[in-house]
C-alpha cells in the first residue's frame, strides 16, 4: 500500500464530506451539510486556509483514505498557534502509519507558517489518536470539560 499526502483541493470535495461524514458518525453525531459547508468546503476554496486541509490517497485506487485540518489561530496573547481538527482515517488505513505520515506533513505545514505551539482535542475513548500524539511527543497539557445545553438537567 503507497500513500501520498497533498493539500486537498475543490475537486476532491465529494471525498471530503464521505470522509467528514464517517468521522462524525463514527462520534454517534449527525452529519450535518451545512456545518460541512461552512467548515470545509469555505476551507477549501480559500487559497490562504486550503493549504491546512492534508489528505492521504492510496495510490493503488487514487482514493482519498484520510484529512487532516491544521490551521492557524492567533491567540489573545499574540501568539501563534497552531490547531490540528478533523483527523480522520478510513478504518482499514489505521495502525500503519497513514496517520503518523497525515500528522507528520500537518506538522511541517505548520512550521513553514511559523506556528510557536499546536494544540488538539481528542475525545477520551480515541486510545489510538492519543497514542499517536504522545508518540509525536504532545503532552497533555490541560482538560476540557463540557456541558451539553440542549439535554434536560437532570
Amino acid at each position: 500500500m503507497q500513500i501520498r499526502v497533498e493539500i486537498a483541493n475543490p475537486d476532491q470535495i465529494e471525498s471530503l464530506q464521505e470522509l467528514t461524514k464517517q468521522l462524525v458518525e463514527g462520534l454517534g453525531q449527525e452529519f450535518d451539510p451545512k456545518r460541512f459547508d461552512w467548515g470545509i468546503r469555505r476551507r477549501l476554496f480559500d487559497p490562504l486556509q486550503r493549504h491546512g486541509i492534508l489528505i492521504a490517497i492510496d495510490e493503488d485506487d487514487n482514493s482519498v483514505v484520510g484529512m487532516i485540518i491544521a490551521e492557524l489561530r492567533i491567540d489573545p496573547l499574540g501568539s501563534s498557534e497552531g490547531y490540528i481538527k478533523q483527523f480522520f482515517l478510513k478504518e482499514k488505513y489505521r495502525s500503519k502509519g497513514t496517520g503518523h505520515l497525515l500528522l507528520e506533513k500537518a506538522l511541517e505545514h505548520l512550521k513553514r507558517i511559523k506556528v510557536e505551539k499546536v494544540k488538539v482535542n481528542i475525545k477520551e475513548k480515541a486510545v489510538e489518536a492519543t497514542n499517536l500524539y504522545e508518540k509525536m511527543k504532545f503532552k497533555k497539557v490541560y482538560e476540557v470539560l463540557e456541558l451539553d445545553l440542549t439535554r434536560n438537567s437532570e
